[in-house]
């Protein structure tokens, strides 16, 4: 069963998080004491914004994979401040900023 559970595993990340790294069975993971017929597995996987997350889950024949932290985000946040540049002297600007420091010309942020 090892097997076809790392695949329903590996195509639940692959399809909505990012790519596997390791799948490893945990025999003893969390809430494994009063649960039957699930298998408990650790995953590390990099997701879309190239950071590694380690997490674990649990799977079975007929119920799928469940996270142990809640489904994770399909959208990873981005790992960089937005952006936006001027209007006027294409002076990089923050989102906050009422008017360009550069020029002085209004935001449309404002």
């Amino acid at each position: 069963m090892h097997f076809v559970d790392k695949n329903r595993i590996k195509d639940e990340v692959e399809t909505k998080l990012g790519r596997v790294v390791s799948i490893t069975w945990n025999p003893f993971g969390r809430g494994w004491f009063f649960e039957r017929g699930e298998r408990h597995y650790d995953v590390s996987y990099i997701d879309r914004s190239g950071a590694t997350i380690s997490t674990s889950c649990k799977t079975s024949y007929y119920t799928g994979v469940y996270w142990a932290e809640g489904p994770p985000g399909a959208d990873p946040r981005p790992r960089l401040m937005s952006r936006y540049l001027c209007a006027k002297c294409g002076y990089s600007l923050n989102v906050e900023w009422r008017a360009c420091p550069n020029c002085g010309n209004a935001t449309e942020f404002a």
